[in-house]
């Protein structure tokens, strides 16, 4: 009994912290976000792309280098010579350098932006998943009160007539058999619910909702998260290839150096200002390798764009498809359900006028759950299908 209680308590529980207004979809997705790994990576990467695209913007490629030289002939001749300089020395950007940096580090912050909407989106459909479980698990477990409040109602009239001597000992046995089966159905669906809101709760820490409001029904939005996504990658590693290109060799660099210096004891010092620059040369193989690793990195998000784009295609088709194949599954599930219901009250009446043995109505109230059954999946297989279709549409808000 404690086994039984306990899911039933647990449901208890769950659906009076539940009794609050219906929570939004982008409410509960902002709550899975603060739990996700992922989107915590992506709010880090966002601040680091932010400082990159601000050393971009400078007229600078980075910061200068400051050296400090002193020489004398103390070990050697001794004659009193000495020497100090001081040099400041400062990257310059290359031709074109500074606004390929500029164009790569903003398509990096449109590619970020465009990867967090993309998994924001994962998440509204995740949760719109554990959520449909969990309203499914919950409906089931109301059915099997229903079989278990029937059960135990003529479980408890047989037991009556068996004593009165009105009823045989076999029928009251199919009756507490029915009973028995019943209590363990409701256990296990018990353990189904707390299960499925278990797993609601991980992702967004608060036990799932008793409604959630659905989006209203939209077209295909101008583009999907998850393609504009890959469009960005496409774009951002064009974006690298071209400042791979300006940036085949290594910045040249500026210098002014400070120099304070004597030729012997006595000496007056003097000073003197030298400007130095410098620029390195390029190495072929290793600007080839550079330039061919930014091509097949462009090649391979092309690629990928263009295999997302057919799979979205795809997707919307076989969407349209399920949704109009669960609709019909749903309808056919509802007549069958009156069907079931309407030989429940048939065979119950004849029953009871004793023209029809007690396994006829066990057998028509055992035809009326398996359609209530296929009924609820019916609905759940519906509402995965609309799910299904507000994700490919983009639905969040």
């Amino acid at each position: 009994m404690r086994r039984l209680l306990a899911p039933i308590l647990f449901l208890c529980a769950v659906s009076a912290q539940a009794q609050h207004p219906p929570v939004s979809l982008p409410e509960l997705v902002d709550a899975a976000w603060q739990r996700e790994p992922r989107a915590r990576l992506l709010d880090a990467r966002r601040a680091e792309l932010t400082a990159l695209a601000e050393v971009a913007a400078g007229s600078l490629p980075g910061p200068g280098t400051v050296g400090i030289a002193h020489r004398s002939d103390r070990l050697q001749s001794d004659r009193g010579r000495l020497e100090w300089e001081l040099e400041y020395a400062q990257p310059l950007w290359l031709p074109g350098q500074a606004e390929a940096r500029r164009q790569e580090a903003a398509a990096a912050l449109r590619a970020l932006e465009a990867e967090r909407a993309a998994l924001r989106l994962g998440l509204a459909r995740n949760l719109s998943g554990e959520l449909l479980a969990w309203q499914s698990a919950r409906a089931g477990l109301w059915l099997a009160e229903d079989r278990l409040a029937l059960a135990r109602a003529l479980s408890d009239d047989l037991a009556r007539r068996l004593r009165a001597g009105e009823a045989p000992r076999f029928d009251a046995n199919l009756a507490d058999s029915e009973r028995l089966a019943a209590e363990a159905q409701l256990a296990e669906q018990g353990l189904l619910v707390a299960e499925a809101a278990r797993r609601f709760e991980r992702l967004t820490g608060t036990p799932p909702p008793e409604t959630l409001p659905r989006p209203p029904a939209t077209g295909p939005a101008a583009e999907h998260p998850t393609l504009a996504a890959a469009r960005e990658g496409a774009a951002l590693a064009r974006a690298r290839l071209a400042g791979t290109r300006q940036s085949l060799r290594d910045n040249p660099e500026l210098g002014v150096r400070l120099r304070h210096e004597r030729d012997s004891f006595g000496a007056p010092f003097g000073d003197s200002v030298a400007l130095r620059i410098s620029i390195p040369l390029a190495s072929a193989p290793r600007s080839a390798a550079r330039e061919a690793a930014a091509i097949a990195t462009v090649t391979e998000t092309a690629v990928a764009l263009e295999r997302a784009r057919d799979q979205l295609q795809l997707d919307l088709a076989q969407a349209a498809d399920q949704l109009a194949a669960a609709d019909r599954l749903h309808a056919a599930a509802e007549a069958r359900r009156r069907l079931a219901t309407d030989n429940v009250a048939l065979a119950d009446k004849a029953w009871r006028l004793g023209e029809r043995p007690l396994e006829a109505l066990l057998r028509a109230r055992a035809a009326a759950f398996d359609a209530d059954a296929a009924l609820l999946r019916a609905g759940l297989a519906r509402d995965q299908a609309l799910a299904w279709r507000d994700y490919l549409n983009g639905a969040i808000e």
